[in-house]
Order: structure tokens, then sequence, then C-alpha cells
């Protein structure tokens, strides 16, 4: 090993951008690795998990309190729990995350740990648990009085917080049994989350029918059609990657596996410049492995030589990238979208495991083919300058190709990238959302005396009243289209100040009265099926309030802030303000912002204060939109960062490659030289050559990156159009890349005294 380390260091910029390469990569190897098994690890949280099953709506795993009382009557059901997400006051104004659940929803998830008390307290509805962060904060013990909204609860017992769960963080558990005779136990659909243990060896599928079945003797009138038009199964273990409208935390599956291509192609990158710059240091070391084989040693000893100094010098860069990995830690959980199941390099034995089988897998793949390459000649014909000759810069070329292409995808990647973002960012939304804040809160009192002290503030211009404001995705309404079909409608609800201060984008008006009309988007308009001639929406009005008449249309605004997957279908209903009672006051608002915000919310402090009132994270309208957007930015920001890595760690590669072409030529164009030849005719010569090799390369990366960038693309929809620029840019970036990389190397062996060049052979 001491010649393989003395040998490193005569060969300094190989060695730099071999182990800079390595480290880096290896760094994010093991960030994405980590990031994806800390994901999955939350799918494992529960020993029966397989066992647990969630019956509810269509993508939201909910139905409605009385369903668990009545799911008993099928005989391969084990055990039954439920929970009903909450949101209470607590100290008049704060928040909590609370849930109701019954005595078994404790003893189906024992990952919930007890730090006083015990379960059992949640029979008595008068009973609260409390998490031990908001003791602590709140300076709460076992025996305290808190009030929740209008009652009051005992706390009898504090749960220990929980990490990397699937269940968001509730800060209070109530008894389920409180709620019982509030409500219409089979309406409110939604409200209450059943969870079924079933029997060993239980079929999904026959479990599926017999729910089924169930479903249309519970909800004979609703089952089958609008919003519960079918019944979805969930599986414990699944919930974590399915969109269950906030019910759950749940994980970001296309980021996990843009990430894990992405990673992929970092340590390819970097095991690509380490094959290179084995192969081409094999023909240097050449002559040591045949006075090795000469001396006795056989060449299955030369090849395993080869393969333990990769092992080792994997192992060397693995030590590094874990440093590295721990010092970027924290970036990465700030970019991911996760943040409640933070990256973490972890020591324990399943994790050294995995270190130690990384740096076998990657230190033998990295050293495999330049070890059956220096076992490939025999010592005799090394000694004669044979390996020279025979190996013509063969693979050396293939290399060099396979780099340009990777090169070229990932600068076509990590531009659309860029691209895409900017064509999100600027998304027009076709009405005014400046300086409009929306204050949304929930109460039962007396609205007024708030309206009249915001609009005494010597900057507000108008306040309106709405349930919805663009950017943001409110409540669905279900009716069906001019064919039968159902459609799902995206209902916003505004009076007609609020409805003006947007100054939507009309396309169409039908002159109908202010109130009670409803205007479409031109998106849902089609989709419905309307036209200048057919526009029945008898069907909507007999659901919804204020759904009398069609108004008129409206170029579509954003309803999906995230501009992924499918944009959904907005129509605006125009009330009379006193019909809207959930909602918002929207203010237009004129010169500082800040200052604007700081008031409005002293106006409402001083409403709230002796009153009931549930407020709603109040925001600048424009500004909700931009933090919606964030977590997805956020994300191709890190992907990006990656993409950026690949391409430095491939365009290190092209330059000490560059160099091996350029010292390979050297002894032809010493030749050629003898016999006439000029730098300037020699480099060209030279150049040209290699410049086809990265013509090559971009014909065959070319078609990839295509396909790569149309598959990335394919999920957004307000999308990037005629992007052939794209492969130009990249085609003629990778090229530039390549002749600096190779013309100061070639141009320094074509200086060079061939007299010089040839007294080495």
């Amino acid at each position: 090993m001491k010649s393989y380390l003395k040998f490193l260091s005569r060969n300094k910029l190989y060695t730099a951008i071999e182990f800079f390469g390595l480290a880096v990569s290896l760094a994010f190897v093991i960030i994405i690795g980590s990031y994806v098994w800390q994901q999955y690890a939350v799918t494992r949280e529960n020993p029966d998990r397989e066992r647990i099953y969630l019956p509810g709506l269509p993508d939201n795993p909910g139905l409605t309190y009385g369903f668990p009382g009545v799911v008993t009557e099928i005989p391969e059901i084990e055990e039954v729990a439920m929970l009903c997400p909450l949101g209470l006051t607590y100290k008049e104004s704060e928040v909590l995350y609370c849930a109701a659940v019954n005595r078994s929803f404790f003893d189906l998830f024992p990952n919930y740990r007890f730090v006083e008390g015990s379960a059992d307290v949640i029979s008595s509805n008068s009973n609260a648990i409390v998490s031990e962060s908001f003791a602590r904060k709140n300076d709460i013990s076992v025996g305290d009085d808190i009030k929740l909204s209008e009652n009051e609860f005992n706390v009898a017992a504090v749960l220990e917080d929980r990490e990397g769960s699937v269940f968001r963080y509730y800060e209070v558990f109530l008894p389920a049994g409180l709620y019982k005779d509030r409500y219409d136990p089979f309406d409110n659909f939604g409200s209450t989350i059943t969870f079924l243990k079933v029997r060993p060896g239980t079929d999904r599928n026959v479990l599926y029918d017999k729910l089924e079945t169930l479903c249309k003797k519970v909800y004979p009138d609703i089952y089958g059609q609008s919003f519960f038009d079918r019944l979805d199964l969930f599986r414990f273990d699944e919930l974590f990657f399915r969109d269950t409208e906030m019910r759950f935390r749940h994980g970001d599956l296309r980021t996990i596996r843009v990430l894990l291509l992405v990673g992929l192609l970092l340590l390819l990158s970097a095991i690509f410049n380490y094959v290179n710059l084995s192969l081409a240091l094999t023909a240097k070391r050449a002559r040591e492995m045949a006075v090795r084989q000469l001396s006795g040693a056989s060449k299955v000893q030369i090849v395993g030589k080869y393969i333990a100094e990769s092992i080792l010098f994997t192992a060397m860069c693995f030590g590094a990238g874990l440093l590295l990995a721990e010092a970027f830690c924290p970036l990465m959980n700030r970019l991911l979208s996760n943040p409640d199941i933070p990256i973490r390099v972890a020591w324990s034995p399943g994790y050294v495991v995995a270190y130690v089988g990384i740096v076998l897998a990657v230190g033998t793949l990295c050293g495999v083919i330049p070890a059956v390459m220096a076992g490939r000649y025999n010592a005799l014909e090394v000694m004669k300058g044979g390996y020279r000759r025979r190996t013509k810069m063969v693979l050396s070329k293939v290399f060099i190709v396979l780099q340009n292409a990777l090169a070229v995808i990932l600068i076509a990647l990590a531009v659309t990238m860029e691209a895409q973002m900017r064509k999100t960012q600027n998304r027009p939304m076709h009405c005014d959302i400046t300086d409009k804040f929306n204050l949304s809160f929930i109460t039962m009192e007396d609205q007024t005396p708030l309206k009249d002290a915001l609009d005494r503030l010597p900057f507000v211009k108008r306040i309106g009243k709405c349930s919805g404001v663009p950017g943001t995705n409110p409540g669905g309404q279900y009716s069906t289209t001019r064919d039968g079909k159902d459609i799902l409608y995206r209902l916003f609800r505004m009076d007609s100040t609020a409805f003006r201060m947007f100054d939507f984008e009309i396309l169409k008006d039908y002159n109908a009265p202010v109130f009670n009309s409803v205007w479409f988007s031109d998106e849902s308009f089609a989709a419905t099926g309307f036209d200048d001639d057919y526009q029945d929406i008898s069907v909507l009005s007999q659901r919804t309030t204020g759904c009398d008449q069609l108004a008129g249309v409206f170029k579509a605004f954003p309803t999906n802030s995230a501009n992924m997957g499918e944009e959904e279908y907005a129509i605006i209903s125009v009330v009379r303000p006193e019909d809207i009672w959930v909602g918002s006051f929207l203010i237009e608002t004129s010169g500082d912002r800040k200052e604007a915000q700081s008031k409005i919310m002293e106006v409402y402090e001083e409403y709230a204060k002796d009153r009931e009132v549930y407020l709603n994270y109040p925001s600048w309208v424009d500004e909700n939109i931009e933090e919606a957007w964030k977590p997805a930015r956020n994300n191709m920001r890190l992907v990006e960062i990656f993409m950026l890595l690949s391409i430095l760690l491939s365009l290190l590669g092209l330059v000490a490659m560059s160099t091996y072409y350029a010292d390979e030529k050297s002894r032809d164009i010493a030749v050629r030289k003898v016999f006439g030849g000029t730098v300037d005719t020699e480099a060209w010569r030279t150049i040209r050559d290699y410049m086809l090799l990265v013509g090559l390369a971009c014909v065959i990366g070319v078609p990839v990156a295509v396909f790569v960038v149309q598959e990335y693309l394919k999920d957004f929809i307000y999308r990037l159009e005629g992007y052939w620029w794209i492969f130009v840019l990249a085609v003629l970036l990778s090229g530039l890349i390549a002749w600096l990389s190779v013309i100061w190397q070639v141009l320094k062996a074509a200086r060079t005294n061939p007299a010089v060049e040839l007294k080495k052979e």
C-alpha cells in the first residue's frame, strides 16, 4: 500500500480530482440515503402496520362519528379505534391542534408513551391528556384545569413528545365520548378517522367488500355519488406516502425519486472520474505491475491489489464524506419540505453496516475495470512497450464520450429546472392580488364592530367578505357536467365588494343579478360542457345556496399553488356579506404594508379580547401564494445543488482526461513534428479528434436529455413550452467546456520539443 500512496502523491492532479469527486459524491449519497431511509422508517412505526386499515372517502381517510360503532359487526375486525382532529382555542386566541380519541387508540398505537398517568383517564369526559412540550411551555401539571374553547378539562396525564411519526403533533387529546350527542353520528363526513385492526391472514379485498356493503347500508342516500362515489381503504403503512388532505404527515415520494436519481447520477459522475483516471494511471503503473509479475505475483494477485487499493481509497473518501454530510445536513433540512422528519447522519449498528457495504461496493466497482485491464497483459509485453500500443486509448475514448454525454444531460436538466421554477413563479393570476390582506377568522359573534373599526384606519381603502381567495384551495362542491358525469368545483364565495377588489379578467358577462349568481372560470365552463346556449346550473343550486344562476365567465386563476398534478375547477358565488359566516375580511390597503398589517392585527386583538374567535392564518394574498410555493421551490433548489455538483464533477473529470489525452497524443505529435508538422497543425489535429468525441457524446446525450426533460415537465400544470433552446445551450456549454479543458493541455503538448518527448520512449 505504501507504493500506492507514494504513486498517488506523485500524481497530485489526478489524486485531488479523484478524492474531491468521490468524497463529495459519497457525502451526498449518505445524505440522500439517510433521507430516504428515515422517510420510509416512518411507515414502519407500528408493529401491526400491515393489519391496521382506515376506511374513508376518496383520498381522505375519514368518515363519520358513528361509523366506528357499527363496523364491529364485521367478524374479521379485531379492534376499533377512532380519532377526531379538532382545532380548539386556548387562552382566548391561541389555536391548539387537538384530537378526540377512544381508549383503544392508545392500545393500537403503543408508541404514544405516558410520562405521567395512563390511557385509562381518557374514559372520563372531563379529563384531558396533554403533550410534554405543551405542559412545559404553559407550566401545566397533572391535576391542573385548562379551558379549551367553551369547556374546562382536568389534566389527567402527560404524553411524551413523538418524533418521526405519521401522526401530526397533537397538543391535547380529549375523550371521543365528549362529542357523542353533539352531532348526527352519520353526518359531517371526514370528521372521524376510523382505525381497524384486523385478524391475521385477513384478505384485503374481502375486507373491502364487507366495508363497502356496510357503507351502502349506513349511508344509503350518499354512497356511490358526489364526494362519496367510492370507498377508499388505506393501510397504515401506506399513509405516509398518500395525500390525505393534511390528516397525517406525509412524505414527498416525487422528491425522493428525484433525489435518488440525482444521487445516482452524482455517484455515477464520481465513479466515471475514478475509473477514467485509474485507467489513465494504469499505463503509468504498467511497468510497476510488470516488475511484480516478474517477481512472482500472479495476475489474480495483481487484480486483487488494484481492488484493495480502490477500497482503501474509497474508505478514505467515505470518511471525508461523512464529515461533509454532517456539515451539510442543516442546509438540507432547511431546503427539504418535511422538517418534521429531519435528516441526520446516524451511527446505529444498522447504519454502520450500510456504510461498510457502500465502501466495499463502490470501492470494488471503481477498481474492477482498471484491475481487469492491468491483468490483461503479461510482464514481457509491458516491458517491451506493447501495453501502450495495444490499448490505443479505446476505453478512455469511451469514457470521454460517456462523461460528455452525462454533462449534456445534466446541464439540460439543471437549466430546465431553473427555467420551470421561474415560469411557475411568474404564473399569471389573471386578477389583482396586490395589497390585499386576508383577515381570516371564525366566529359566531357579531362582526360589525370589527369591520367598523377597520374602516376607520386611514390606509384602508375597501373591505369585503369572502370565503377563499385566489391561490388557495377552498372547500369542494360536487355537481354534474352536461353529460351527467360528476365534477368537483372549488367554490369561492365573495360579496360584491371583494369580487370587484380582485378585478377578475371577465371573458363573458350574462348580466345576471349581482347576488346569488355564479361566475365560472373558462376551464370549469368548458369542463362542464356549457356554452352560450346551454348554462343549466340547477344541480349546483340544489346543493349549494347562493348558486341560482350563471353570471358569466372569467379567466381562470391558479387554485393549485404548487403547480403540480391537475388544476382544479374554480367557481365564484357572489352573495350578500351577511350570508358569509365562515370566511374572512378582505382588506385593500395603501402605503406601508408592514405598518398596515400591524395596525390591522391590533384592531383584531382588541375585538377578539372578550369574544370567542378562532384566528385562521391572516396573510397578504400575494405573500401567501409565494409561501405556498416555497417548499416546492426549496426542493428544486436542493436538486439543482446536486445537479451542479454532478456537472462540476463531470467537468473535473474532463479536465483530468484531457490531460491524459494530450499526454497520450504527445508521442504522435512529436513524430509528426519531426516530419514537418507545426504547433498549429498538430494542436488543431488533436483538438479536432477530441471534439469529434464530444460531438458523438452530444449525439448520444441529447435524445436522452429530451426524454428526461419531458418526464420532468409532464407533472407541471403551467409548464415550459418551446424549450428546444435548452438542448442547444447544453450542447454549446458542454462543447465549450470540453474545448477549454483540452486546449491548454494540447498546446502544451504541441509546443514540447520532439527530441525530449521521443527520448521517453
